[in-house]
């Protein structure tokens, strides 16, 4: 998905939605990813040493930074699926 995005920003055209869809997806699979590590881990994730516990932190970052997945969706159903603002 984000190779399609950057491929369509490259090319000049719209990549809004692709773009969009792109950082959702993927803030979801680094949450999972990283919480998968943790569970892993088990105590010791949460142990500085390991650092998991800061990967854990920073992959909840992407998910609401800049804007939260409710945004993003509400974005997508206006613009590619043309649905009223549900905003």
């Amino acid at each position: 998905m984000v190779m399609h995005a950057a491929a369509l920003y490259d090319a000049g055209e719209p990549c809004g939605i692709e773009a969009n869809a792109a950082k959702l997806l993927a803030a979801d699979a680094a949450v999972e990813a990283t919480e998968a590590a943790q569970i892993t881990f088990g105590g010791f994730g949460y142990a500085k040493g390991y650092h998991v516990e800061r990967l854990v932190r920073e992959a909840l970052l992407f998910r609401i930074v800049p804007v939260t997945p409710q945004m993003l969706l509400s974005f997508i159903a206006e613009k590619a699926l043309e649905l009223p603002k549900s905003y």
